[in-house]
Parts: structure tokens; C-alpha cells; sequence
């Protein structure tokens, strides 16, 4: 099999200048029958990238260069692969970095899985065995861990662990029916939209466990923007494969409203925050109960198992406690450590409206869903 280690630059000269050996010399000779290449994309480096990959390739004959301009890590992964398929004739492609967070060493056992039978191996930090860095600080700690939660129950896929790890091997049987040019996202949300549609192409899915280490040089590329980024492709992706989730959350759009403004209202009355929030927690689950039932989940009513309508307004908030609750120890907590009141953008909100909005977004929303799919109208049940 032949496999082509895809690595994008952007002013990584003294990492390439590092990993290349590192490969060449101790991480391939243990790669028994496989032809192991190493295809540079660099985003023309101001830093000399691709001059010291040329310094590599007189030295390696397995290395080659391919320079483009700089659009994004999603962008470059796209031009790799593509490069990687029709003019290297790869059988497998390997997105890795430059930069010593994906630890070199462990390049044969994602191979080892291939070989066993998989068509797409993760390289996952949060199965036994994996891990993230200690040095990162607990925001991006709980990103990290919101993000792949968020993810999960949004495409409500909960076999595989890590939806955004970026260390990856693919048949290029598969990626080959992948729509690369096709992709929402030029940036690190590029690898949701690919792993999205691997899932769909029935793929065989192992994670083998990774230990996720910081950059040894440079400073991380990713940012806020990003982030947000990713986000949105996933619930788009999400969306675009379920009319039903579209609808649950512009209900929920309209029960978020309610909720907040029931919030501002109990608060005005000298309510507490954390029962002001749990108040408007359940005046929204009235009204997405109402709303769900009659428009988004109205299907699922032919199913016997569901029962009078009073019961299943019982059920559905006695479903909805563990929302509600969430909702109220986050703001509990939110208030303890940040006060009644904190300032955002310049302006100044109470803590539990702050608060409430990134916990609805990440938590609330998606599992729902998820609740109300498998438990309430249990629409996986319904035959098409």
C-alpha cells in the first residue's frame, strides 16, 4: 500500500527541518510492507519552509513539495489530498502535523489499525490511552471537550470519541467519493465535513489513542473565528441530514426567547438567579413540548407506545429535569465565581443571562434532542 503523510506549512521551517528526519530515519524503517511518503504543502513560508524541504528531497526521495497560496488548513489539506490521489496514486493519506503535537512515533499503529481492516483511523485523545495536554489552560480544555460533545449529539453518533482530532488515515478509496471542492469550511472545520461524510459512506471507523502534545515551537494557528466555525458546520451538516432537527431548533429559537425574557422578568422581582433561571428553563420546555408536539415530532404520534397527551407532557418534563438542573447549577456556580453582574463587549448583563446562552447552545439544545428523539416521541422507531 502506498501512503502519503500530507504535512501543511506555514512558517514551520524549523519543525520540517526536525520531523523529516525523525520520520525518515526512525518512524519508517518499522513500516514493513508499506511505501511510505511525505508530500510538504506549504503555503509559500516567508520563513524558508520550502527551501528546506528541497534541502530534503536531494537527501529522500520519498519527499515531495507542493506550494500554493495561503487560504486556509483546510484549503492545503484539500490541495494535498487531491495531489496525493491523482498524480501520487496513493492508497492512503495521513493528515499530520509539523509541529510535534501529533507524536511521530505513533504513525505505525494508526497504520497497524488500517491493516487490521479499517478504512479510517482516528488518532483519538479521548479514549483510554489519549489525552490532551496538561499545558493548555481550562478554556480551551473545555472547548475541547464541549466541542466533541456537541458534535456527538448533534449527528447523534456516540461510537466514536473524538469528532475533531486532526490526526488522521484514510483509504483514498473512500476520500475519492468525498466532495473535496465541495467543502463549507477552508479552515480546521474542514475535517468535520470529511469525517461526516466518510460516516455516510459506511466507512469502517477505528480510533486508535493518541497523547495530544503541545507545540514544541510556534504558537497555535487556530482562533475564535474558527471555533465558531466549526460549530456552525456541524449543526449545517446536521441539518442538512435532518428536516426534523431544523425544525427543533427554530422551536427551540423561540423557547430560548421566552426564556430569557422570563428570566429579565422573574429577576426584576427579586428572584434569585439560579431559580430565575430554572423558572425560564421551564417555560421553555412548555412551549417546546406544545410546539414539538404539534409540528416538529407530529409524526410520531400514529406510535401506540405514546400514550394520552397529558402523559406525554409528564414524561416530556420529567425528561427535561436534567436540562433544567444543568441550567441552574451553571448559573449557581456562574454567579459565585463572577458575581450578580459582569461586562461583556462593554456591556453589562447579569451573570445568569451571560451565562446561559454558550450552556443552551453547547448542552441544553443537543442533548434534547437526542432525549426527545430516543425517549419522548421516539422517532428512530417510525418506519420511513
Amino acid at each position: 500500500m502506498k501512503i502519503v503523510i500530507i504535512i501543511p506549512t506555514y512558517n514551520e521551517r524549523m519543525n520540517i527541518e526536525k520531523m523529516i528526519p525523525v520520520l525518515e530515519n526512525d518512524v519508517f524503517p518499522k513500516i514493513k510492507n508499506h511505501q511510505m511518503f511525505i508530500l510538504i504543502v506549504d503555503d509559500k513560508s516567508p520563513d524558508g519552509t520550502a527551501e528546506s524541504a528541497k534541502e530534503s528531497m536531494k537527501k529522500w526521495k520519498n519527499i515531495e513539495l507542493l506550494s500554493g497560496d495561503k487560504n486556509g488548513l483546510g484549503a492545503a489539506y484539500v490541495r494535498g489530498m487531491t495531489y496525493a490521489m491523482d498524480s501520487m496514486k496513493a492508497d492512503a493519506v495521513m493528515e499530520f502535523d509539523s509541529d510535534f503535537q501529533h507524536n511521530p512515533h505513533d504513525i505505525p499503529r494508526l497504520i497497524s489499525a488500517m491493516d487490521e481492516g479499517a478504512d479510517y483511523v482516528i488518532g483519538s485523545r479521548y479514549i483510554p490511552g489519549g489525552s490532551i495536554p496538561k499545558e493548555w489552560g481550562v478554556d480551551r480544555k473545555i472547548l475541547s471537550v464541549f466541542g466533541n460533545l456537541f458534535t456527538r449529539l448533534v449527528w447523534i453518533n456516540f461510537s466514536i470519541h473524538d469528532m475533531t482530532s486532526g490526526f488522521k488515515l484514510t483509504k483514498t478509496a473512500f476520500l475519492k467519493r468525498v466532495h473535496l471542492n465541495r467543502l463549507y469550511s477552508k479552515n480546521f472545520a474542514y475535517k468535520m465535513q470529511i469525517l461526516h461524510d466518510i460516516l455516510r459512506l459506511k466507512a469502517k471507523v477505528t480510533e486508535v489513542p493518541i497523547v495530544f502534545c503541545e507545540r514544541e515551537r510556534g504558537k497555535s494557528k487556530i482562533n475564535v473565528k474558527d471555533q465558531f466555525e466549526s460549530f456552525y458546520v456541524v449543526l449545517r451538516l446536521g441539518m442538512h441530514d435532518r428536516k426534523r432537527f431544523l425544525q427543533f431548533l427554530l422551536v427551540g429559537g423561540t423557547g430560548f426567547v421566552l426564556q430569557f425574557i422570563t428570566v429579565y422578568v422573574v429577576i426584576f422581582f427579586g428572584i434569585k438567579q439560579f431559580l430565575a433561571a430554572m423558572i425560564g428553563g421551564e417555560i421553555a420546555i412548555l412551549w417546546n413540548f406544545f410546539a414539538n408536539n404539534t409540528w416538529t415530532f407530529r409524526d410520531a404520534k400514529a406510535l401506540q407506545e405514546q400514550g394520552s397527551f397529558l402523559f406525554r407532557l409528564i414524561k416530556f418534563n420529567v425528561a427535561s429535569l436534567a436540562s433544567i438542573a444543568i441550567q441552574g447549577i451553571v448559573v449557581y456556580f456562574a454567579v459565585k465565581l463572577l458575581g450578580e453582574k459582569i461586562k461583556i463587549l462593554g456591556f453589562t448583563l447579569h451573570t445568569s443571562i451571560a451565562i446561559l446562552f454558550p450552556t443552551i447552545i453547547l448542552l441544553v439544545i443537543p442533548m434534547n434532542y437526542v432525549i426527545y428523539n430516543r425517549f419522548i416521541w421516539k422517532t428512530h422507531h417510525l418506519k420511513k
